[in-house]
């Protein structure tokens, strides 16, 4: 019990008074581990990302970190050039410990009460979150690829939302969290074992389906 009381004022001191975005995790469970490609059409899709979120609240982040009753829901985009031959990469400079170093495919972040108030949740913090971090160019519309989690590391009470969107041009904004730089599918292999488990599933698809 103390161990528990101590994280909490750890994780209280570090995130402040932010709210996320969470869902029961028996809403979600079914959703499998690492990456999973979504089949259904744009309405049955639309219509069970709305129910998924009807169900969600939000809470103070340090009471939904380690907190496996809950998930919190993370909008998770993959950017290629307009042609598809190469993907915009960042590398985690500072900021969250459990990331530091580690190389990202996707950008992205915590749905949190600002969202709120939109038709989807998910796709308002989509947008906040790419125009956040991103300088760009001429950006497509996002698609929706599937979910990624990862239940065996520290992030497994997160769930990412994977989209895909093309740009002709990418910039970093917070140069002093991440830097950027685009990378061929071939790289992006060759480089595997330098991302996070999330980007390395969905290198897995894109690589072999």
């Amino acid at each position: 019990m103390y161990r528990d009381n101590y994280l909490k004022k750890q994780l209280k001191d570090k995130y402040g008074d932010e709210q996320v975005f969470v869902v029961p995790f028996g809403l979600v469970k079914n959703i499998p581990d690492r990456f999973t490609k979504e089949t259904k059409g744009p309405k049955e899709l639309e219509k069970m990302l709305n129910s998924i979120c009807s169900r969600g609240q939000f809470i103070f982040r340090y009471d939904a970190e380690y907190n496996s009753v809950f998930q919190q829901l993370i909008p998770y985009v993959v950017i290629s050039n307009l042609s598809g031959t190469r993907y915009y990469v960042s590398e985690r400079i500072s900021g969250d410990a459990r990331l530091v170093s580690k190389h990202s495919l996707g950008f992205g972040g915590h749905i949190n009460p600002i969202d709120n108030g939109h038709e989807n949740l998910i796709m308002a913090a989509l947008k906040r979150e790419l125009c956040e971090e991103l300088f760009y160019e001429k950006m497509s519309e996002p698609e929706f690829l599937g979910y990624v989690r990862d239940l065996h590391s520290e992030t497994r009470d997160h769930l990412g939302f994977v989209f895909q969107v093309k740009a002709k041009k990418v910039r970093i904004k917070e140069t002093d969290v991440l830097k950027g730089k685009w990378m061929t599918l071939e790289e992006l292999e060759d480089r595997y074992f330098h991302f996070e488990s999330w980007s390395r599933y969905i290198i897995g698809y894109l690589l072999y389906g």
